[in-house]
């Protein structure tokens, strides 16, 4: 709800609001294209683009949507025309901070993480987005079903399908 009210706010005039859009969303935002393009310059770049584009065309947001769909909606269609553009390979590993001070325990989580990646990577291109969408970045099914431009059934088959083929690529490595 106080994203509502500050992109209200945004739209009457209000830059601060806006402001503060941004750092709430930046980090996730950046991290969200850099699963799509690997680079988290150019995420860094495709993110500010698409914050860009909200305010140059704030009258298109749809209040019935959370910011944060609108966003993510913006910063997919940005990175695919850059994938396009670029003829790049897609999906890096999404970054977590590591708050442990035990060595071992930071490997061992690192370790994991990697192969929970190199197969997440392994996964179909559709698998990949909606398994990043709801279990890393926590969207609703309806939210990913907005940002993937497919509807509600899709989604859940979708994500039925991609964590029980993950499941079986993880089965396999142990």
């Amino acid at each position: 709800m106080e994203d509502l009210k500050l992109i209200r706010n945004f739209k009457d005039g209000d830059k601060e609001s806006f402001e503060k859009l941004v750092i709430k969303y930046r980090q996730t935002a950046i991290s969200f294209s850099q699963s799509f393009v690997h680079d988290y310059y150019i995420a860094e770049d495709i993110a500010q683009e698409s914050f860009a584009s909200i305010y140059v065309y704030k009258e298109r947001y749809d209040e019935k949507y959370r910011f944060k769909t609108y966003l993510f909606t913006i910063i997919r269609n940005k990175s695919i025309d850059y994938i396009r553009k670029k003829h790049t390979t897609f999906l890096h590993e999404a970054t977590e901070p590591i708050s442990s001070v035990d060595v071992e325990e930071i490997i061992l989580k690192k370790e994991q993480k990697e192969m929970l990646n190199e197969k997440i990577n392994e996964l179909k291109y559709d698998y990949k987005i909606v398994i990043y969408l709801i279990d890393f970045y926590g969207f609703s099914y309806k939210e990913a079903a907005k940002i993937m431009g497919k509807n509600l059934m899709q989604i859940k088959i979708l994500v039925y399908r991609a964590r029980k083929r993950l499941k079986i690529l993880l089965q396999k490595e142990a």
